[in-house]
């Protein structure tokens, strides 16, 4: 009877084992929508903003250029 319960552990530990050895991961994917409003969306930059901030980069370079 020992053998038996010795054989059944056995077993089920290979078994447990393998499982977790071959078991493929979940692939990623998007969390859904919230419907909470605690939540802050990041608003996307008008054209208008987009040209302000390039403008105010290159002025910048320009200003780090002069300096040397």
């Amino acid at each position: 009877m020992k053998k038996l319960f010795t054989l059944l552990f056995a077993a089920v530990m290979a078994m447990s084992l393998s499982f977790a050895t071959f078991a493929e991961d979940k692939p990623a994917t998007e969390k859904p929508a919230s419907t909470s409003s605690t939540s802050k969306k990041k608003s996307k930059k008008t054209s208008a903003e987009k040209k302000a901030a390039a403008d105010q980069k290159k002025a910048d370079e320009a200003a780090a250029k002069a300096k040397k």
